[in-house]
């Protein structure tokens, strides 16, 4: 059968066997007291290629009582052991055909992490890898509390004297920005943020991947007048907003007021896009056209009055 599961081998020996991916901490204190409450054995953890094994050894015979209070305790700590963590998407990849002339452009793409526990609040450390790029290309992470410069490559970062765990409470989810600055040079990049916990910060829990590629694109009149009459309606919205016209327009990005993407739309002619669940405030909507050109407009959510 699939893992976690016991196999005696022996009266006074047997063995648990765990997924490499469910490995209890080894020097959690609190597993061992609460293994040994269960069945009142000594126990080791031995690993090897394909699982982790916690062999228990008895200097008395294990009750059946015992036996099933110790199974569901190593299945406890499987599961918490176990993913909670979802990425949307995991893999991005994106092409922008952009005017590169521009030094100060920037480019985003994005991706959400959701904590999928109903109870556990989740503290995480990030950390982004560059694992082929330009040279030229420069790349930094909004992780929908903050935004770091470049030189920062992860929240939790002692040589920085930097220590910002990423809070994830229950049932969660926040919206990632990954920007590249290309600095006027074309070319494809691949990249990584990968999250563990705080207190494993050695042990990948998820990933989220990007592949960026980036093409010149000179720039026309019509970019130029990208949206320049384009209206949102109704403004104050309670549950929806429209635009006045979407041609030229490609993706519409919602942000609060501290800059947090809460939506994200593609353009569509006629479309309505939903504000539900949000609470009533001031939000930015920033259009994007191919050219990766953006106009911002406010927009104000109030709740009807009756």
């Amino acid at each position: 059968p699939p893992p976690p599961y016991i196999k005696y081998f022996h009266p006074p020996l047997f063995i648990i066997f765990l997924p490499h991916n469910h490995t209890p901490p080894r020097r959690s204190k609190k597993y061992f007291l609460a293994v040994h409450a269960a069945c009142g054995v000594k126990s080791t953890f031995l690993h090897n290629s394909g699982s982790s094994l916690l062999k228990c050894l008895s200097t008395k015979y294990i009750s059946m009582k015992q036996t099933i209070l110790f199974l569901l305790t190593c299945l406890l700590v499987a599961d918490l052991n176990g993913q909670d963590l979802k990425i949307t998407p995991a893999e991005v990849k994106q092409t922008f055909k952009v005017n590169i002339s521009d030094p100060s452009l920037s480019l985003e793409v994005y991706s959400s992490i959701e904590n999928l526990s109903t109870k556990d609040t989740l503290k995480l450390k990030w950390k982004r890898r560059e694992l082929d790029r330009p040279s030229a290309w420069l790349t930094q992470v909004c992780d929908g509390v903050e935004c770091f410069i470049p030189i920062v490559s992860s929240n939790i970062d002692p040589a920085l004297g930097l220590n910002a765990p990423f809070i994830l409470p229950p049932k969660a989810k926040v919206g990632f920005i990954f920007y590249v600055l290309p600095n006027q040079v074309a070319g494809n990049g691949k990249f990584a943020i990968n999250f563990s916990s705080v207190s494993k910060p050695d042990s990948i829990l998820t990933s989220m991947n990007f592949d960026v590629t980036v093409q010149n694109l000179t720039t026309n009149t019509n970019d130029l007048d990208f949206a320049a009459n384009v209206q949102v309606f109704p403004n104050p919205a309670s549950d929806y907003f429209n635009l006045s016209y979407t041609e030229g327009i490609e993706q519409i990005v919602v942000q609060n007021q501290i800059g947090v993407v809460v939506r994200v739309y593609l353009a569509e002619s006629g479309q309505r896009y939903s504000l539900g669940g949000l609470p009533d405030g001031m939000y930015y909507l920033t259009l994007i056209n191919q050219s990766r050109q953006k106009k911002v407009i406010k927009l104000v959510k109030r709740a009807q009055r009756p």
